[in-house]
């Protein structure tokens, strides 16, 4: 905005052009100044321009002063001012009875005086349009809020009210509450109480927040007001009033008391559900001490049952390599001619005596592990050796069954440190197996090959009855045989396969088992790369 523009608006009015000259030159730096020759065209100034102060001649064609500015009022807020003569002393009287000017000027006028009373008038207008866009500000800010907004003077009284304070009195309309207390509008005990807090305040002139008060609505129901009241202070401190404002917050109010009771709710299902978990816990504890109690008895138990069947093996080993050695020499005659039936006695004497040594050394074996007594006897093992080795052990049952074998070994075959006993009875078992549960003209063999990541594996196949994928993890537990025709037609005690993986794993190795009911089995020893030697030498052999 230019200076020009921030200047207030003056309008002079006269049928004198010297007089409206004189005006202009005295005022053009105080105000922004528009000239009329008579009242119709002032009026016309005034309907287009933002005029703060009229100054008007009373004597003028036409229109006088002060009917003009009493047609001025109507349209205008400008303060107004009155030029006249001694003459004209009943048009002043008449003009200031009935509010049309608030100043006046005689003529002859004064320069200085003429300036003082138009900028003490421009003065007037600014303070009076300050304040009169306060009071729309005010209005506008009590008539919209939906709060209930409320001025007391210093006897309690009404001085103001909002609609939303109206009707929370129960009143048709603000003005109703004017001049009234709050005594003679509420309740007895309501009034009492709101009373109280204002007097308080006045005394004090400390404020109230936010103090929850009940009040009956018009619904009948009960509503929760959130209150605040400060004081209104003159010019000295002293309190003369007070202003309040309360909110309805029965929304909230409710809202809260659901919430508590919700939390109360909550702790309570908190509360059940600690002393649950409690007993929970407890009852797992006991659980847990029974189960400790149940591991410990079950681990006595394993190892009073590994120490009976070592000690057990180890005492019937003793009368039964005589049993053998005896049944040996008699099938041998060593000592003179026997009758051809007593040397039949005498061989089934000593393989059943050979059969049950295997199953007694089995079982010993599998306390020994059990107990972890085994200790690994290691040296370079040729594993072309072992296999040849095994397979020389079962060929005759192989070729009784009318079994077919092949070995397919490498041209360099490699060594490998390891337990050459342990090694050689794994192979063993994988090929007892095989013959023992290969239908006759079936297929069987072993195959070793170095794996891509260094270890050295042996598989062992056939294309016996298999075994069902559901029941792979229970044939390689002890004891663990699968319950069919097949496998009840050859006697055993299910610990083959279990000895295989335990000899396997004491190498630092593992055993794989791959199989299809009716199709046949592969049984996989993978030793580790780490125990591979080396040297390496010429396959053994292999039947066919």
């Amino acid at each position: 905005m230019s200076e020009t523009e921030s200047r207030p608006g003056l309008l002079v009015v006269d049928d004198e052009p010297q007089i409206l000259t004189a005006v202009e030159d005295l005022l053009e730096e105080d105000f922004r100044i528009f000239t009329a020759p008579d009242g119709v065209a002032a009026l016309d100034v005034l309907a287009k321009e933002d005029i703060w102060v009229i100054l008007s001649d009373q004597r003028m064609p036409g229109m006088s002063g002060d009917e003009f500015l009493n047609h001025a009022r109507r349209r205008s807020e400008a303060t107004r001012v009155l030029i006249t003569g001694y003459t004209d002393i009943s048009a002043l009287v008449r003009a200031v009875n009935v509010g049309q000017i608030h100043a006046y000027v005689s003529k002859p006028w004064n320069p200085v005086e003429l300036r003082t009373i138009l900028l003490n008038a421009a003065r007037q207008f600014q303070l009076l349009r300050d304040i009169s866009h306060q009071r729309r500000l005010l209005t506008a800010l009590m008539e919209s809020l939906p709060d209930a907004i409320y001025f007391l003077d210093g006897d309690l009284r009404y001085e103001r009210v909002n609609p939303a304070h109206a009707r929370l009195l129960g009143l048709e309309s603000p003005e109703a509450a004017v001049g009234r207390t709050a005594g003679e509008l509420l309740p007895p005990d309501q009034a009492a109480a709101l009373e109280r807090d204002d007097r308080r305040l006045m005394e004090t002139g400390e404020p109230l927040v936010d103090k929850r008060e009940e009040h009956p609505g018009a619904d009948g129901e009960t509503h929760w007001y959130s209150t605040t009241k400060a004081p209104i202070s003159d010019n000295n401190g002293r309190v003369v009033g007070l202003v309040g404002v309360s909110r309805d917050i029965t929304r909230r109010f409710l809202a809260e008391q659901a919430l508590q009771r919700a939390h109360d709710d909550l702790e309570k299902i908190v509360e059940a559900r600690t002393r649950s978990l409690k007993q929970e816990i407890a009852e797992r504890k006991r659980a847990e001490a029974e189960l400790i109690k149940a591991k410990e008895a079950a681990e006595a138990a394993s190892q009073a049952k590994t120490t009976f069947l070592a000690n057990m093996s180890h005492e019937l080993r003793t009368p039964l390599n005589a049993i053998i050695g005896f049944s040996d020499i008699m099938r041998s005659q060593l000592f003179g001619d026997i009758s051809p039936k007593y040397t039949e006695y005498a061989e089934n004497i000593y393989d059943s005596g050979c059969h049950l040594l295997r199953i007694i050394t089995d079982i010993l074996d599998v306390s020994r592990i059990e107990a972890g007594k085994i200790r690994l006897n290691e040296a370079p093992v040729d594993i072309g050796n072992v296999v040849a080795s095994a397979w020389r052990q079962v060929e005759h049952l192989a070729e009784e069954g009318g079994l077919h074998f092949t070995a397919e070994l490498p041209e360099a075959m490699p060594r490998v440190l390891g337990d050459e006993r342990l090694i050689k009875q794994a192979v063993l078992n994988l090929l007892t197996n095989a013959v023992k549960f290969t239908p006759e003209g079936g297929r069987l063999g072993v195959r070793v090959e170095p794996q891509a990541d260094g270890d050295l594996a042996i598989h062992v196949s056939d294309t016996g009855i298999g075994i069902a994928e559901e029941h792979l993890d229970r044939v390689v537990r002890p004891f663990g045989q699968v319950d069919t025709s097949m496998t009840r037609k050859h006697d055993g005690t299910g610990l083959g396969l279990p000895l295989t993986k335990k000899f396997v794993e004491l190498h630092g190795g593992r055993f794989a088992l791959a199989s299809r009911l009716g199709e046949g089995t592969t049984a996989t020893i993978l030793l580790p790369a780490a125990r591979l030697l080396a040297d390496a030498e010429a396959p053994a052999p292999g039947g066919g």
